[in-house]
């Protein structure tokens, strides 16, 4: 029988990769703050646990795919409460370097170990494997659990401390907020001047600037198909989390700088939790007075 493992955090990204561990074959113990987003692993063999300390005694290697720096700070001191010596945290969420570096100096002097292992991907991806991942941290740790790992990912890239694969997981991100803020730009000034958008489009897909955030992302604009695979307000987090890492190091981030004003411009009108390509509505409208 194969090792239980735990999985913390159930929400668009989490239970997929969670699910693909429960159809490897692993006993899955399980919590999210709202059970509801758990019940689908629950009715396939997962066994709900009612808090992360209760997931952390029952297993050795424990998932967490949480949303911000306060959940993943909240949910590792419950963790690090129960879980026993040489056992493994490894954390999937995007937040600061900051917080990774101190989680992993926490886990070591503890005689336990925490490997940080964001994803780029979406949804599609959560769920067919083939994310790809950042793993920083411990050789020890990763040699033990690489085989999950590659459940859950089409590549990875290995990082020898856990806040380098944090830094890693903002600077794709901080490419996501660029090029979504660019393509919605480009689509609203096609339509002021007569382009159709699906000309546009087609002269992406043929040129060296394409890309297939860009033709998935903008047919899904042209439809007025706004369901989230990543919701806005969490690119505004990450955003902001690229900003204050870029201060910390010293490294200007102007392109971010922008783009954090067009996000946050974009949640405050009520669109956070649409898919990030929302953003557009916002030069939709400012374009219509």
């Amino acid at each position: 029988m194969k090792q239980p493992l735990g999985f913390i955090g159930l929400g668009l990204m989490g239970a997929p990769m969670a699910m693909r561990l429960l159809n490897a074959g692993y006993p899955l113990h399980v919590y999210n703050r709202t059970k509801e987003k758990a019940q689908a692993l629950i009715d396939s063999g997962g066994v709900w646990n009612e808090s992360p300390a209760n997931v952390a005694r029952n297993v050795h290697i424990v998932f967490t795919m949480v949303t911000d720096d306060d959940a993943l700070r909240t949910v590792a001191d419950e963790i690090q409460s129960t879980l026993n010596g040489g056992c493994i945290h490894i954390d999937c969420s995007t937040v600061s370097p900051l917080l990774t570096a101190t989680l992993e100096q926490e886990y070591v002097s503890s005689g336990r170990y925490f490997l940080h292992s964001p994803v780029l991907g979406s949804v599609p991806q959560a769920t067919d494997g083939s994310l790809l991942m950042f793993i920083g941290g411990s050789d020890v740790a990763f040699q033990k659990t690489e085989s999950l790992l590659k459940i859950l990912c089409a590549k990875f890239w290995r990082f020898p401390k856990a806040e380098q694969a944090s830094n890693m997981k903002l600077i794709m991100n901080s490419f996501i907020g660029g090029m979504i803020a660019t393509l919605a730009q480009a689509l609203t000034f096609a339509h002021h001047t007569g382009i159709e958008g699906n000309t546009l489009l087609e002269v992406l897909h043929h040129s060296a600037l394409n890309s297939s955030m860009y033709q998935t992302k903008g047919k899904a604009i042209l439809a007025n198909n706004f369901t989230p695979r990543f919701y806005l307000e969490n690119l505004l987090k990450d955003m902001n989390l690229f900003r204050s890492a870029g201060v910390y190091y010293s490294s200007p981030t102007p392109v971010a700088d922008t783009v954090h004003q067009l996000l946050e411009t974009a949640v405050k009108a009520g669109l956070g939790k649409e898919d990030y390509s929302a953003v557009i509505k916002i030069l939709q409208e400012r374009s219509n007075k």
